[in-house]
């Protein structure tokens, strides 16, 4: 049964001191059906034989499970848009899309309804609805974080990650998450390559103000071009996607059609392409890794346009910096910037929420890390909170 607000497909009753946690459902729980979002996949699903690995571990440290969260269907959409239970109420503005696929998990961590979710990010679904509600969202290191047990829908791009209303508990949610988690320490001023021709200039000025603010040291560079990376990590998305669910499409009647129009876009990625676009992968990760040797993150806009409304998110594409890191595999985070950083930054420029939709969003900065780098990202959140640099809710 569907929440009010839409977050949950189930809800449950629990009592105790331990988190609440919303689990995306596309993760398994032991007895329940897990519906990826979809009433066809719903309809033949069988209860689960046990948790999902990711699930197994936060149970048996004691927390307490909230809800199976709403997605966007197949997890395979930016906007979190759900025909079947309803699309879940993003708090900020209800008039805006909750951002996707993590939809469900990102509005019951800012409703209050848990203290943190599981999501699964295979082009953004984390990050993209923690950046439009308001929230902090990790992409986890691809593989760190074991898959087993959730519906796959590009399994060399998924990944599991957690979504919490402050820094203190993104890192309650990564400790209870994450085996191999140990905090580290930021030593010495970070060093920061900023990616200024991924989003306008009116974005990057609320982040350089935020990182100058941190005391970070920032170099600002131009030459990667993430939209071809993008094309190419489209097609291995939309290929991989296609291999997971295409059974589905003899009863494509019952899946969200804009679902199945990127269903069938994966039908036709060649075995030729989708072979290039492995090789692309390769070559952005070298670059990347080369990257590293001189600076410890890449910073760049989460979602480099408005945040779109309910009625004009047909055909809305917010993953354009995201999906590239998924690719690469490499961990980001999402950091919902202080309401004062743009007020301060953007006296008398165009809002970076402009262009129609309302500026009620805070900007959300993207940090991307090297390999294995997770433990980094949070400590510059918890860093970021500190300063008082992160959005807060009321």
């Amino acid at each position: 049964m569907a929440s009010a607000s839409n977050w949950a497909i189930e809800e449950y009753r629990t009592s105790g001191d331990a988190p609440r946690v919303a689990v995306k459902d596309l993760i398994d729980m032991e007895g329940t059906k897990t519906s990826a979002g979809s009433r066809l996949v719903l309809s033949t699903a069988e209860p689960a034989k046990e948790d999902a690995r990711c699930l197994m571990r936060i149970r048996e440290r004691g927390a307490r499970i909230v809800g199976k969260a709403n997605l966007h269907e197949l997890a395979f959409g930016s906007t979190g848009i759900n025909h079947w239970w309803g699309t879940p109420v993003n708090p900020v503005d209800p008039a805006l899309v909750p951002g996707g696929s993590s939809s469900g998990s990102a509005v019951a961590v800012a409703i209050g309804a848990a203290d943190f979710a599981l999501g699964t990010d295979t082009g953004g679904s984390v990050r993209i609805p923690a950046a439009a509600c308001g929230l902090l969202g990790l992409k986890t290191t691809w593989g760190r974080i074991s898959n087993v047990g959730v519906y796959p829908l590009a399994p060399s791009l998924d990944t599991i990650g957690p979504l919490a209303g402050s820094a203190t508990a993104l890192e309650e949610a990564v400790e209870l998450l994450d085996a191999g988690y140990s905090p580290v320490r930021l030593e010495a001023p970070l060093r920061v390559a900023l990616l200024v021709n991924a989003q306008a200039e009116t974005f990057n000025e609320v982040i350089r103000l935020a990182l100058s603010h941190m005391g970070a040291v920032v170099t600002e560079f131009s030459d990667i071009d993430l939209a071809k990376i993008h094309r190419s990590a489209n097609q291995v998305i939309t290929a991989e996607a296609y291999r997971s669910d295409s059974h589905l499409l003899r009863e494509a009647h019952r899946v969200d059609p804009i679902v199945v129009q990127r269903l069938l876009a994966g039908a036709q990625v060649a075995d030729h392409s989708y072979r290039q676009a492995l090789e692309d992968r390769h070559a952005f990760q070298n670059v990347l890794e080369e990257r590293f040797e001189d600076f410890d993150v890449l910073a760049l806009a989460t979602v480099p346009v408005a945040i779109p409304t309910l009625a004009r998110a047909i055909g809305a594409s917010l993953n354009r910096n995201t999906l590239p890191f998924n690719f690469a595999g490499t961990p980001g985070i999402s950091l919902p910037l202080a309401r004062s950083l743009s007020d301060e930054a953007l006296t008398g420029m165009d809002s970076p929420q402009g262009g129609g939709a309302t500026a009620t969003v805070p900007v959300s900065l993207q940090l991307v890390a090297p390999w294995d780098g997770d433990a980094l990202l949070v400590a510059v959140a918890k860093e970021m909170a500190a300063k008082e640099l992160l959005f807060t809710r009321s």
